[in-house]
């Protein structure tokens, strides 16, 4: 009997574990199969001390992700749908909240959930041929795996409502001007752009990144005076740190040996 290919593929290269969404043949859409899927490679990934930076891509040439199987979708009665949305929320959060950086390297099309999906990494690296959107206003829905408050905190209230409302398609190079793509590249140099971004993001003490990342996650969602807070509690917690002290002894050592030597 012939054997499914898994819905998700794994693959190191150093210190940046790729994780590819593998159904081709339709996309990349979204199954609970590959929610699954993907929520057991994230925590390999996560466990995995040789793992410092963690990106997502899609099989294929044509797309990153179309976002959730219509085909499913339109089976479901309210409570159903409803469900679906909340294991959606939950895989979206869990790639905002990762203590690793995460990168989506978008290779085509990033519609609906894939657009969410690319929204909840840290990082969004394109190639000049990839496109996003939020096309479920065309079917009478709306986005319902964070997108609505994704899109608000990475581009700006009205940016995301030119997304969610219009259903329009942008191109990559668009969506740069829009300030929510980190990088373009050319689709044969795209891996090279997120291997060289995970490079510089390996380079640094992983709990200081992840004590940023949790900081910078709150900004937008608490009053300034508490994200100080927030962001003073997490200061003195990585400054007890035995990474944050063998940076600053390091930083020392270096000032006086320049001293010595002027």
């Amino acid at each position: 009997m012939h054997k499914a290919p898994p819905p998700v593929l794994a693959a190191q290269h150093g210190a940046l574990r790729v994780l590819t969404l593998n159904r081709p043949d339709k996309l990349n859409a979204f199954t609970p199969e590959m929610l699954a899927s993907l929520d057991a490679e994230l925590d390999d990934a996560l466990a995995d001390e040789a793992t410092r930076v963690i990106a997502i891509t899609g099989s294929g040439a044509k797309a990153f992700a179309a976002g959730n199987d219509i085909e499913r979708l339109v089976e479901m009665d309210s409570p159903a749908a409803y469900r679906d949305m909340l294991a959606g929320q939950r895989a979206m959060l869990r790639l905002h909240e990762s203590a690793k950086p995460t990168i989506a390297m978008v290779n085509g099309y990033a519609l609906g959930g894939g657009f969410e999906l690319a929204l909840a990494c840290d990082f969004i690296v394109a190639s000049t041929n990839a496109s996003f959107a939020f096309p479920e206003i065309t079917l009478n829905t709306m986005p319902g795996w964070g997108g609505t408050q994704l899109a608000v905190a990475k581009m700006g209230l009205a940016c995301a409502k030119r997304f969610v409302m219009s259903g329009k398609r942008f191109s990559a190079q668009a969506c740069e001007a829009f300030g929510f793509i980190h990088a373009l590249a050319a689709p044969e140099a795209l891996f090279d752009e997120v291997q060289q971004l995970a490079t510089t993001l390996a380079a640094f003490d992983p709990f200081a990144v992840e004590m940023a990342k949790r900081a910078l996650n709150r900004a937008g969602e608490l009053p300034l005076s508490a994200g100080l807070d927030f962001e003073a509690a997490h200061y003195a917690v990585n400054f007890a740190s035995e990474g944050a002290r063998a940076g600053l002894r390091h930083f020392m050592a270096r000032k006086s040996a320049a001293t010595v030597t002027s």
